[in-house]
Order: C-alpha cells, then structure tokens, then sequence
C-alpha cells in the first residue's frame, strides 16, 4: 500500500505514524506543503483523471514519482503554505498561495484515497459557528455563544453572561477570560477593533477529550488551573469514563461532520451536562497515546485499511 502523509517531516506525531506504517509493511510518502513547488510537484491530467506526485532526488521517499491512482490512504495531519522564495509583496503572495492550494484539490479530492481526515472535514473545522450550529442540531449542548464584529451586540451579549470567554472565530489561538471590571468595554473594543471574535459563557467545570475512530471512543480528562488546558504543559490527560448517549453522540458528531475520526472537546459541569466546543479532524494525540498507553496509532492505521496487531 501507498500511504501519503500530509504534514512536516520533523513533527514527531509524523514521524511516528510513519514508522508504524514501515513497521506494517507498508510504504508511506510524507509531503510538507511548506516545500510543495521546492521539493515535490503535482501534475494532473483532467482527461485521464490521474497524475503524479513527483519527489525530488534527496527528499526521502522510496521513488520519484506517486501516481494519485495508486495512493490507497492519506492522513492530513497540517497543511501550511508553500514557502515563498521569491519574496513577492504580499498581494502577489497571497495569489501565489491560493494558486499553489487550487492545484493540490485533484489530489485532495480524488475519490479512491481514503483521506483520514478529507479536505471538506478540515474545511468543515474552520467554521467552527457551522459546527456550534449543527452540534446543538444533533442534540449536544452549547454554550451560549456570540460571533462576529458588532460592537453593540458584543456589549450587550456580555452585560447579560456573568462569565465570557474570547477566541478566535477560526481557531489557532487559546481561550482567555474577559476581564470583570468597567474596563471590559474597552477590552472588547480593542478586540473587535482588530477583526471579529467569538465570546462564549464560561462554563465552569472540567475538560474532557473524546478521540473518536470509527466505532471506538476514547475519553481523557485533562485538568488544569488555566482556562485553556492547551496552554498548560503540566495538564496530563487521564483516561476517564462518560456516559453511553455522549459516546453515541460523539460518533454521531463524527460522522455527520464527514469525519472518519476526530477529537471532541467538552466541558463537564459537575452536574454532568456536557457542553460541546468543538471537533478537531486533525488533532495531537501522540502525548495522549504514550500517557495512557491507549493505540491511537492502530486504529489510525485501521481506518486506513492497514491491519496493526497493537490495536486493542
């Protein structure tokens, strides 16, 4: 089997699957989009429906070029923009990056690779107000929620929530508690100032991740004194239990969000309500696997159709 690995070399998380596929016998091809035009090429036939993927001499892979059709499984782990090395004013590079992405689509959307995740689940990711909206249409609970760039509306929404946090709409960045003083106008101002923001009602209570592969659920919790776990080094994740209709609920997100798996960010009250905050098709997961010792990677493998005898 050829199994392309979308993401960058030195990322550990990479290098890892990439081992177990070497390990199952199988060959896999990591192509860093930050050297897409440098170190690998696309070419695409739209009368034939194939093209190559062509590799130059030293960037590692076992052949110089990769025929789409003969690609049986992608794993899009991060995709970042080729790097420019002609040093175009922005507005040119701008150009230059959506040419360079419009011409990697027949890859990515070529119906015989089964992509773990496809481009529409990571795209589906990036309107994180869609996946709020559909999440509370399957039945998940949300928190109340404001998006957008409407000074007024912003003020109003957080004079009646006692507790708002502030991210971005995209991602990217952590959450962080809007201060509780007169100052908070102001604060919010500024920050609708520089482009549109989420606000959300802070729910108190404790983190826990659902990694999602198909049928199976694998719940973390993950606690910390910070209002975002990811920017606590010290957060461990533990393996915890949740109830049946969340693990169900979970799957159903999955898989109506077109994701072949994912990992879902709640927060349980200590009532046990839980509240959705978003699904991630391209998570970390590598410190999760070695903490408790679950095989993330097999199950990977298997939704890649490669048999890994570690999966338990």
């Amino acid at each position: 089997m050829h199994i392309v690995l979308l993401g960058n070399e030195s990322d550990p998380q990479i290098a890892h699957i990439a081992a177990a596929i070497k390990s199952a016998g199988h060959t896999p091809y990591i192509t860093n989009t930050q050297y897409f035009g440098i170190h690998w090429r696309i070419c695409y036939d739209p009368d034939y429906h194939d093209g190559y993927l062509t590799f130059s001499d030293h960037y590692g892979v076992p052949k110089n070029r990769l025929a789409l059709s003969s690609i049986d499984a992608a794993y899009w782990h991060q995709y970042l923009p080729p790097i420019n090395t002609k040093n175009q004013v922005p507005q040119h590079s701008t150009w230059l990056e959506q040419e360079f992405a419009s011409a990697l689509m027949p890859w990515f959307t070529y119906e015989s690779i089964q992509w773990i995740n496809n481009i529409r689940a990571v795209r589906a990711h990036q309107s994180k107000p869609v996946q709020l909206k559909e999440a509370c249409e399957l039945g998940a609970k949300i928190p109340f929620t404001y998006i957008g760039n409407s000074t007024e509306m912003a003020y109003q929404f957080c004079n009646n929530i006692p507790q708002v946090i502030y991210k971005p709409v995209r991602g990217g960045k952590t959450a962080k508690l809007l201060t509780q003083n007169d100052n908070q106008h102001t604060q919010v101002h500024g920050l609708l100032h520089e482009h549109p923001i989420t606000l959300q009602a802070y729910i108190s209570g404790t983190n826990i991740r659902s990694y999602v592969l198909g049928n199976d659920v694998i719940n973390v919790q993950i606690d910390t004194d910070l209002m975002d776990f990811r920017d606590d080094r010290r957060a461990t994740p533990v393996l915890t239990l949740v109830p049946r209709s969340i693990k169900e609920l979970a799957i159903k997100i999955c898989r109506s969000f077109g994701m072949a798996w994912c990992a879902i960010d709640w927060r349980r009250e200590s009532t046990g309500n839980y509240y959705f905050l978003e699904a991630n098709p391209c998570p970390h997961y590598l410190m999760v696997e070695h903490t408790t010792g679950v095989d993330i990677t097999g199950r990977l493998l298997k939704l890649m159709g490669i048999t890994h005898s570690k999966v338990r």
